[in-house]
């Protein structure tokens, strides 16, 4: 399958293979079901690839361990999913598999469709994320963040995918445009200024809610490989913003998660220049 719209993905985790930095915990956010479960087995199969000796995210697709995961028998690969929902004891026994020493060094678990886990199921699933072990890497995915307990959220690094669907362009509003852009020129020139513009221009719910949604679009677009180069940075900045706008589909005071994302990314030193480009 094609995923050259997520090309900022892909150099991100390529960048995290090629220095042994993968995280503990991923969260998968797409809304083609079919293009997510693929990107995901792709990138288990660039982990697991005898043939990968480059770490690129990459698979050869006939080596025994990209035939056994195509096959659904990988050893050190499992993945739990249900037609209606995920319960605690599944999530129990997925701990007890896991409890098994690792055959090649690590081990994988998937579990899609993180929505439909039970109240008991998640909390579960939480302790498990809080006590992270070397060898295991938790692969969740999801539709609808917003159904996501925020606490698995913050544990976990989470990849926005583009996929399949069509780009929805939001409705041009030139001064909210206009306070964007105003606000990333004074961010690279002095940012503590400009975070103290940006959260005296953007009061309304409705408008700190347009305000991520054109963020979110202009880090969609930014998908050549020049702009791609600090893909780091981009993800990073991309992470954020999907925060944000998970807490504010969570009903959190709109200021409160706009001073959150404001103070978050002068902390973390991110810069924003490419949100000038395009």
């Amino acid at each position: 399958m094609n995923f050259s719209k997520d090309t900022i993905v892909i150099k991100s985790l390529t960048n995290t293979l090629k220095t042994d930095k993968l995280s503990h915990a991923y969260l998968i956010v797409g809304e083609d079901s079919l293009y997510s479960d693929e990107f995901i087995l792709s990138f288990v199969k660039a982990i697991f690839c005898l043939e990968n000796k480059d770490k690129e995210f990459y698979s050869c697709e006939n080596c025994k361990n990209c035939n056994s995961i195509n096959h659904g028998n990988y050893v050190d690969f499992y993945k739990l999913s249900s037609e209606t929902s995920i319960k605690k004891d599944e999530i129990q026994t997925l701990k007890s598999d896991l409890s098994v020493k690792s055959f090649y060094g690590k081990k994988i678990y998937w579990i899609k469709d993180i929505e439909k886990m039970t109240e008991q199921a998640a909390n579960s699933l939480l302790k498990f994320l809080e006590e992270p072990e070397d060898d295991i890497i938790a692969i969740l995915s999801c539709k609808n963040i917003s159904a996501i307990l925020p606490t698995i959220i913050s544990r976990c690094q989470q990849v926005k995918l583009i996929g399949h669907s069509e780009h929805i362009e939001i409705e041009q509003n030139e001064e909210l445009i206009a306070i964007t852009n105003e606000y990333v020129k004074r961010y690279m020139r002095k940012p503590h200024l400009a975070n103290i513009y940006l959260l005296e221009k953007l009061k309304s719910k409705d408008e700190v809610v347009e305000f991520f949604n054109y963020l979110s679009m202009k880090v969609s677009k930014s998908y050549s490989d020049e702009i791609a180069s600090d893909v780091v940075n981009i993800s990073k900045v991309q992470e954020k913003i999907l925060q944000a706008q998970a807490d504010l589909n969570g009903n959190v005071n709109a200021t409160l998660v706009l001073e959150k994302f404001a103070f978050t990314i002068l902390l973390d030193n991110n810069k924003l220049e490419f949100l000038t480009r395009g």
